[in-house]
């Protein structure tokens, strides 16, 4: 973000394209400006943190009965304390000031989706709620100190109509690479029919575009990329096997490349799973 900012403080709004199901979009992004005790302002775009932030709170909402809803919206109700276990038990250790500002940009990020002709999907924060203790409350008692945040409204339109699909998020967690994360949910939700006699086929192309990762001029570092990912997907038992078809144009340039995924028993297991739950939840 160093690079882009404008007098080393503002962002300019973040538009990426990306298809769902056959259909193309555009996701703008506007940074969130946060502004420190001193008077200095600084904006953000969500990241990786926030990313796992957001996931564990969605866990917390889940597994220990503190999910709610306020005026037709999901949400959850926690403390810094307990986020910031749940966070450190799953291999990333958010220190508490770090987690406030990482909350704080779930709650000032807009975000815009909109079909290719502009027709508006949806648009609101990550985090359009956010109701947080201040710093003297939280160090006086820790473990008992609420906070509530209220999700995003595609994240309460899933709930309400039963289509958030089940993913190992354990596993999910223990990913170092960012595109690991991506690549494993894709395949969650999308791979609904993981066999060993039906693998999953997708392009370079896709990967880097539906996926928001940095694009490298060169493409040699890009296959470098996606490979890490892949290797520790196999590594975690969700891919037995993968193969790469380089696509090359003029010059012998590399234009593309085509990945056949082969999936693990142990993700087909999970994928059957989370099929079967699906199914029961809508009989």
């Amino acid at each position: 973000m160093r690079s882009l900012r404008k007098s080393g403080q503002y962002l300019p709004v973040l538009k990426r394209e990306f298809e769902h199901k056959g259909t193309m979009y555009v996701i703008q992004v506007r940074p969130a400006r946060i502004v420190y005790a001193n008077g200095e302002e600084m904006e953000y775009y969500p990241t990786h943190r926030e990313e796992l932030v957001e996931e564990a709170l969605r866990k917390i909402a889940c597994d220990r009965l503190k999910g709610v809803y306020l005026d037709d919206g999901a949400g959850v109700q926690f403390t810094l304390y307990g986020l910031s276990k749940e966070l450190k038990e799953r291999g990333h250790d958010i220190n508490k000031p770090d987690l406030v500002e990482s909350l704080k940009i779930c709650n000032l990020t807009n975000v815009s989706i909109q079909t290719m002709d502009g027709k508006a999907v949806i648009q609101a924060p990550i985090f359009p709620t956010l109701l947080i203790a201040n710093r003297q409350d939280w160090l006086a008692a820790p473990k008992d100190t609420k906070c509530y945040v209220q999700f995003n409204p595609l994240v309460t339109a899933c709930i309400n109509h039963l289509t958030y699909r089940q993913f190992n998020y354990i596993l999910y967690m223990e990913y170092t690479h960012r595109l690991s994360r991506w690549l494993y949910k894709r395949l969650a939700h999308n791979y609904v029919q993981a066999s060993l006699i039906h693998p999953y086929t997708i392009k370079l192309s896709t990967i880097l575009r539906d996926s928001g990762t940095h694009q490298s001029e060169r493409g040699a570092n890009n296959l470098r990329e996606v490979k890490k990912a892949l290797e520790e997907l196999h590594k975690k038992r969700v891919l037995m096997q993968y193969e790469t078809e380089i696509l090359r144009g003029k010059y012998n340039r590399l234009v593309d490349a085509k990945y056949t995924l082969y999936p693990d028993m142990d993700f087909i297991t999970e994928v059957k799973r989370a099929n079967n739950r699906t199914l029961k939840l809508r009989n």
